[in-house]
C-alpha cells in the first residue's frame, strides 16, 4: 500500500505536526512506501486568488501535489480542528490541489463525479473540545467525509481524536495517543501487503 501523509498544522513545532512525523517515520522503518506533504514548512500561496476562473501563475507545489495524491492508495490528513473546521493553509491546499477535471468533474448541479475513486483516507485530529464532542456535534467530520473527500470520490475509513488538547498536561496520554495513530496506519499498510500476497498465493 502507497501511503500519503498530509500535514495539515502550520506550526512545525505542535503536537499535530509531531504526531504526523512519528508515522511517516515509523512507515519509513518498516519499508513502507509513504510520501509526505508538510505545510507548516512548504512554501506556496493557499489563497485560491480567482477561484477557478482564472490559473494561478506558480504551479509547481500544486502539480507535485497533486502526482502524490494520485500515486497514493491512502491518504493520512494530520491537523488540529479550529473554529469547527480545518486551519486555513490546508483548506488552501485542498482548493488549489483538489481542482475541477484532478478531483472531480461536474455534470449538472446536483451531479458530481468523483475523480479519486479506489482511494481512501483516514483523519487525525487534535481538539479543543473533547473527542466526543466533535463525533457527535463537531461538523468538522461530517464535512470532510461529505463534502471533500466524497465529493473526489475518496472514502473516509478511520478517525481518530484527541479531545482537549489545550487543557491536556499529560504527556503519557499524548504519548498513547501518538503511538496509536502510527499504529492504526502500519497495521493498515501490513494487512494491505498480506492480502496481496495471498493474492499472489491463490493465483498460482
Amino acid at each position: 500500500m502507497k501511503i500519503l501523509i498530509i500535514q495539515g498544522q502550520p506550526d512545525d513545532q505542535s503536537f499535530a505536526h509531531a504526531n504526523a512525523m512519528h508515522s511517516y517515520e515509523v512507515l519509513r522503518e518498516e519499508g513502507v512506501e509513504v510520501r509526505f506533504v508538510d505545510l507548516a514548512i512548504d512554501d506556496f500561496d493557499p489563497v485560491l486568488r480567482y477561484g477557478y476562473r482564472a490559473r494561478m501563475e506558480s504551479q509547481s507545489y500544486i502539480q507535485e501535489v497533486q502526482q502524490k495524491v494520485s500515486w497514493a492508495d491512502h491518504i493520512c490528513f494530520f491537523f488540529p480542528v479550529w473554529w469547527g473546521a480545518e486551519p486555513s493553509v490546508l483548506k488552501g491546499l485542498i482548493d488549489r490541489a483538489f481542482t475541477p477535471g484532478f478531483a472531480y468533474k461536474r455534470n449538472g448541479p446536483l451531479h458530481v463525479q468523483g475523480l479519486l475513486q479506489g482511494k481512501e483516507a483516514s483523519l487525525f485530529l487534535t481538539s479543543d473540545d473533547p473527542a466526543y464532542f466533535q463525533r457527535r456535534y463537531g461538523g468538522v467530520v461530517s464535512h470532510w467525509k461529505r463534502d471533500i473527500l466524497g465529493h473526489a470520490g475518496i472514502k473516509l475509513t478511520k478517525t481518530m481524536i484527541l479531545g482537549g488538547d489545550r487543557w491536556l498536561n499529560d504527556e503519557e496520554e499524548r504519548t498513547d495517543f501518538i503511538d496509536r495513530c502510527s499504529q492504526e496506519i502500519e497495521a493498515m499498510a501490513v494487512r494491505d501487503i498480506h492480502h496481496s500476497l495471498l493474492k499472489e498465493l491463490l493465483k498460482k
